[in-house]
């Protein structure tokens, strides 16, 4: 049997069962859905609201809010819904606050490049003074470093602004803005910005409105040029690599993805998911839309 066509059968009796968000989306991807899959969403929409503070936000935590909309758009909930507007007004608040990523400065010695001059719209994921040793998104993707933690998060928290409709906020298009902007970002792979960096921006980008999506053929193009024949990336994660790129709706992201999917089919284990422990559902769920994609060039 072709590998992809394996791993989507074993998938999909991995998440037939469980009672969880990643299985209720996943079962919907797959159609098969279970007849008390609408209670189950309504369960998952009441723990989810249980979360949020009265302020808007979930712990106080820029990188558990965005995720937080994120789940509740994933469980159909309309994103002019009460927690979601509230979280949305929390999380924006916080945009060129203390805390946020700050683009790095040239030397003394290096000229100025004046395109940082129009750089902004960066949410604060913690105070300025307090360094950041790690950040891990839910789905295992990580970076080591406080300039790169900050500006992980927040791009992770502008794709979750941007799929909940905050495409004409002037803050907002001014981050996605910034992001196509930075110099060196999309020019090579690795050097200054780490692939994890990169490939974060790029997530954030498939959501945004036009005229910036207009950028995403070069950009995803540039990911592609950088993948291995076995279909991995160097110095980057494939799961998150892949999860990019699947909300690229452009054929040379998806010929990148079908390339990466044979190498995820290799990584599943025998229930049907990709790794164990409390990032296994979301890798898993990544990797089935990048094998549905793959069925689809078989």
């Amino acid at each position: 049997m072709n590998p992809v066509h394996r791993a989507i059968e074993r998938v999909s009796a991995f998440f037939a069962e469980r009672p969880t968000r990643p299985a209720y989306v996943a079962r919907g991807l797959l159609g098969i859905r279970r007849p008390d899959d609408e209670k189950l969403a309504h369960a998952l929409v009441r723990e989810l609201r249980g979360r949020q503070r009265t302020d808007g936000s979930v712990s106080t935590d820029l990188v558990a809010t965005a995720w937080f909309v994120w789940e509740l758009l994933d469980v159909d909930q309309p994103a002019d819904s009460a927690p979601i507007q509230r979280a949305m007004k929390w999380m924006q608040a916080r945009q060129d606050k203390d805390g946020a990523y700050e683009p790095h400065q040239p030397s003394k010695r290096a000229p100025i490049d004046p395109r940082y001059d129009a750089m902004g719209g960066f949410f604060a994921y913690r105070t300025g003074g307090r360094t950041i040793a790690k950040l891990a998104l839910p789905s295992g993707a990580s970076i080591t470093s406080d300039s790169g933690a900050r500006f992980l998060a927040s791009c992770f928290a502008l794709r979750s602004v941007l799929r909940a409709g905050r495409t004409s906020d002037t803050l907002v298009r001014r981050h996605v803005g910034s992001l196509l902007a930075l110099p060196k970002l999309w020019d090579t792979w690795g050097g200054q910005w780490n692939p994890t960096l990169m490939v974060a921006a790029l997530g954030a980008i498939a959501w945004s409105p036009e005229p910036f999506r207009n950028q995403l053929p070069i950009l995803a193009e540039h990911v592609a040029l950088n993948q291995k024949p076995d279909g991995s990336w160097k110095n980057l994660d494939i799961v998150q690599a892949v999860e990019s790129l699947v909300d690229v709706p452009l054929p040379q992201a998806r010929e990148s993805v079908a390339l990466a999917a044979p190498k995820l089919a290799k990584a599943q284990t025998q229930n049907g998911s990709l790794g164990s422990g409390s990032v296994a559902e979301e890798r898993t769920l990544v990797a089935l839309r990048a094998w549905l994609i793959a069925r689809e060039y078989a």
